[in-house]
């Protein structure tokens, strides 16, 4: 179906890109996408802010425990960020790791962790056609985007990281 439930959670302000994200959907309206935004996180920006209340598709939600946000990710289809700089953001696998594809900016922090279109597309942060086209590249090769995020997550996990750098400590310490 044409129903779309995107997600974004960070800081709200200039960086994060929320308005680029905003143009996108309503390109994606324009082209008859049903689109649901939630917007997750704690307001720095109180002009960005305004924009969201203004949307009567943006559903916002402050700042939240892990549990609820757990929940909200799973209620989710598609994470998009497209800041316009970005170091790493750990949000990116956090969606992943539940299954959902991602958009994110070229050249900036999570672009390069993996090949374009394993887990979702890198874009360019200020072009709203770029974006609502990837958003829609993703609905249509959803089921496999979506595996491959969540098997791709694994890359982060802290315990599986603290044991390759143990591993690699005592390869050194062997020579």
């Amino acid at each position: 179906n044409n129903t779309l439930n995107l997600l974004f959670v960070g800081m709200i302000n200039k960086r994060k890109n929320i308005p680029a994200t905003i143009k996108a959907i309503k390109h994606l309206i324009r082209q008859g996408y049903e689109v649901t935004f939630t917007v997750v996180g704690t307001v720095n920006d109180t002009s960005i802010f305004e924009q969201i209340k203004k949307e009567a598709f943006i559903r916002y939600l402050p700042h939240c425990s892990k549990e609820k946000l757990i929940e909200i990710y799973r209620n989710s289809d598609i994470f998009v960020m497209p800041s316009i700089t970005e170091t790493f953001g750990l949000v990116y696998p956090e969606a992943m790791s539940q299954g959902l594809p991602v958009i994110y900016t070229e050249g900036q922090g999570f672009d390069g962790q993996f090949p374009d279109g394993e887990v979702g597309f890198a874009v360019n942060c200020f072009d709203v056609e770029d974006i609502a086209n990837k958003i829609v590249k993703i609905k249509n090769h959803y089921n496999d985007l979506s595996q491959n995020a969540v098997t791709n997550a694994l890359k982060f996990c802290w315990t599986d990281i603290c044991e390759e750098y143990k591993n690699i400590y005592e390869a050194i310490g062997h020579k």
